[in-house]
């Protein structure tokens, strides 16, 4: 069985998760508050569990949709869409999840998780939520070629591997307004967190993954996916690395963040040979992945968009 990305840790053969001193996790929740974490709901736990448990069966999707109406109703929905919907259309949750298939699901249940945490009305929360979800798709097309073994493992480290802007968003809006203009002006998120804290949301999305018992691999992915080429390929963080190569394509393509960010995106493009040499192989193959990436994109994305305004 695959090592589950939440839930229960277990020992890896791999290099370990860095660790935050006692020093930085108080002086994030010195900023984010020490309350601002709550447990995790015990619907939004289970999906993510789904989403990486080889095992889980049609019943184990049904009792986890079926204990929240809302989230019914939007699978029904999705069900009876036109991405789906063969002319015979889905009354029930059992019918939908047929008509839907278990793998499609583990992943629009992810997402619909992510758009409840750390709620706020702030306009850039739903371009997050956007970014997120395209990284998630991305990092699982290349896992396909990649990194086979963590194929369904990528959807949920990349629709994760942000979190930490999350909170930081909703429990320091002002100060991420500051953050988001130098952006705008083509700075690195990390390095523009780090001019308004003494700490990034790498560092912040690790805490929650404490907080969360999220895995060492899924906390790991999180904390390192900023690191250096070098670095991620001589401590052998490979989904760290399938994750930071997403990430910059998506940023490239200029999905989740739109118009204003436009330097900031032309910069990511740049760097992307630099995911390519990683990936091991050439620019012009590279240009080739990137277009079937964003081709994926196209059909998947839109899918979604609706799971998440319905």
């Amino acid at each position: 069985m695959l090592k589950k990305l939440l839930g229960k840790k277990e020992k890896r053969a791999s290099s370990s998760t860095p660790t935050l001193t006692n020093e930085l996790t108080q002086s994030i929740l010195g900023v984010v508050g020490a309350k601002s974490i709550p447990s995790m709901e015990g619907a939004a736990q289970k999906a993510f569990q789904l989403s990486t448990d080889p095992e889980a069966k049609a019943h184990d999707f049904i009792e986890v949709i079926e204990s929240d109406e809302g989230l019914s109703a939007r699978i029904i929905k999705i069900a009876n869409s036109v991405y789906f919907d063969r002319g015979h259309g889905s009354k029930t949750i059992e019918e939908s999840v047929v008509t839907i298939g278990t793998e499609e699901l583990r992943n629009l249940l992810c997402a619909n998780s992510l758009s409840d945490i750390f709620p706020t009305n702030h306009p850039v929360r739903s371009q997050l939520w956007k970014h997120d979800t395209a990284v998630g798709i991305v990092a699982q097309f290349l896992a396909k070629r990649f990194l086979p073994d963590k194929e369904r493992h990528a959807f949920l480290a990349g629709l994760m591997h942000d979190v930490g802007k999350l909170l930081l968003l909703q429990r320091a809006a002002n100060d991420y307004e500051f953050i988001l203009q130098k952006v705008k002006q083509g700075a690195e998120f990390c390095a523009a967190e780090e001019e308004r804290f003494p700490f990034n949301h790498t560092e912040v999305g690790h805490v929650i993954g404490e907080r969360w018992n999220f895995s060492d691999e899924l906390n790991q992915v999180i904390r390192v996916h900023h690191r250096g080429w070098d670095e991620l390929q001589d401590n052998g963080f490979q989904l760290g690395g399938l994750i930071k190569a997403s990430d910059l394509l998506v940023h490239s393509l200029g999905v989740g963040f739109e118009r204003e960010y436009v330097r900031f995106h032309n910069k990511s493009r740049l760097k992307l040979d630099e995911a390519w040499k990683y990936l091991g192989v050439s620019s012009p193959e590279g240009r080739e992945i990137a277009k079937n990436a964003q081709r994926t994109l196209n059909k998947e994305f839109d899918l979604y968009l609706a799971e998440m305004e319905s």
